[in-house]
């Protein structure tokens, strides 16, 4: 299930890397207390590595996603309500 899924990864780069987000596999990049954060699709890990890499990298970190992540990803949230107004 893991290899279906997308890993969080979290830079400090010398120039901005907001053109990531046109590379195929990433999603909601961000910005956080002065490093860029984003989603990657695992399929495409390596070539947005490489791509990083042209924006000066500092420093790198890379998270799997949770078991929990994983949980909801797959089956969604459990505490959505129904159509009647009740919680599921």
């Amino acid at each position: 299930m893991r290899h279906l899924t997308r890993s969080t990864i979290s830079a400090a780069t010398d120039r901005d890397a907001s053109s990531l987000t046109q590379l195929p596999g990433v999603y909601e990049l961000r910005f956080e207390r002065g490093r860029t954060v984003f989603e990657v699709d695992n399929a495409h890990l390596d070539e947005v590595i490489r791509a990083l890499a042209e924006y000066g990298v500092r420093s790198l970190e890379s998270a799997p996603p949770s078991l929990e992540e994983l949980f909801l990803r797959h089956y969604g949230d459990a505490r959505q309500t129904d159509p009647v107004g009740g919680v599921r």
